[in-house]
């Protein structure tokens, strides 16, 4: 019986963590959880699941992460609140499957140096990267040729690019496939969500910039692939539902039947691929950008974009100014090579000041 840790367990993530392990009472059991702000909902999963050990707010997130009971800790925290705990669970040797995707796009280098000097594994959760992950297992990491991140096409994909200045948080949030909360679905729409998955995948899966590709995908079917040294692609296709990359970093390295969500009927189905839309989305190149800077460049990124976004949201700003906004704060950083992880947060917090200061002037 697998023992395991859920750091955030009220969220999205979280609770579809747990209902995987309703679906299989008899190969885990969870002896941690912790929320932020929804005690009550803690609390009925306490009383459910019977952990040995609760947290609520940050400052339970490292006891809890690094539990000696737990065999594998689950990151489903918001922002960068998931980085130092991740640490710990890491130097504490806990197997971390991690849905929180600003740990390794702020401190990438950082956390996967330690998950090799602890020997420990890190399994994403995030649909494209599970994906890789899955795919990679075809072949040794010299065979690989490439890997292929997928994107979807949504409604404000397929507008004219002087239309995108209008684009409206009503617009971007009226989504048919992957419903999310209004940030990530913010960065999806602007394709920083992307960028941000290119950074992820440069150190998760330790390849060289240049063997990173992006394609639209608009049927939601595949969710990402890997191209071999002999020609062959190797994808990962299936419902888009996060149960199952759930479900798959929970069994690692073992597979089970899944019960909790259906599967897919291939019969009928197109599947189509187009070219990247770098033109019409400047943002779709930053994440390309900061790992070829590296350094501090990713956080300070990550740190323009979240005042961007909150810009946004509050109709201070349009929708093309949030990609111009962390494009001319990422232009104005010196960039610090082989930071600390101080220095990593104290540039993810400058990116964000620098950004601020841009949407007050007015850009």
């Amino acid at each position: 019986m697998k023992k395991i840790v859920v750091l955030g367990s009220t969220g999205t993530i979280g609770r579809g963590v747990l209902d995987i392990v309703r679906a299989f009472p008899h190969d885990f059991k969870v002896v941690g959880l912790t929320t932020n702000t929804n005690i009550k909902l803690l609390k009925e999963q306490a009383a459910e699941f019977k952990p040995l050990d609760t947290g609520i707010g940050e400052k339970d997130l490292m006891k809890i992460a690094t539990m000696k009971e737990a065999d594998i800790i689950i990151v489903a925290v918001v922002g960068l609140s998931g980085l130092l705990p991740t640490l710990a669970a890491i130097r504490n040797g806990k197997d971390i499957a991690i849905a929180t995707k600003e740990v390794l796009v702020v401190a990438g280098e950082l956390v996967m140096k330690e998950v090799k000097k602890y020997n420990v594994h890190i399994i994403p959760i995030d649909s494209e990267h599970s994906a890789i992950f899955q795919c990679l297992r075809s072949g040794e990491g010299k065979e690989v040729n490439k890997i292929i991140l997928t994107m979807g096409k949504g409604k404000i994909a397929a507008m004219k690019k002087e239309d995108l200045s209008s684009v409206t948080l009503e617009q971007i949030t009226d989504r048919s496939v992957w419903k999310m909360g209004d940030k990530i679905t913010i960065d999806s729409a602007t394709c920083l969500n992307k960028s941000f998955e290119v950074i992820e995948a440069r150190w998760l899966f330790d390849i060289k910039p240049s063997k990173i590709h992006i394609v639209v995908h608009p049927e939601y079917i595949c969710h990402s692939m890997a191209e071999f040294v002999d020609g062959s692609i190797i994808s990962e296709m299936g419902t888009p539902d996060m149960k199952r990359y759930i479900q798959f970093a929970l069994f690692y390295p073992e597979r089970k039947k899944m019960c909790v969500t259906q599967g897919i009927d291939i019969t009928d189905k197109t599947l189509s691929f187009e070219k990247a839309p770098y033109d019409k989305f400047p943002g779709l190149k930053l994440g390309f950008d900061a790992i070829k800077k590296g350094g501090t460049m990713p956080a300070v990124m990550h740190g323009a974009d979240e005042s961007a976004v909150q810009a946004f949201l509050l109709k201070k700003i349009t929708f093309v100014d949030i990609s111009l906004i962390i494009q001319k704060t990422m232009k104005a950083h010196k960039v610090i090579q082989n930071p600390t992880l101080d220095k990593i947060i104290s540039a993810e917090k400058w990116g964000q000041a620098y950004a601020k200061k841009l949407i007050d002037k007015k850009i």
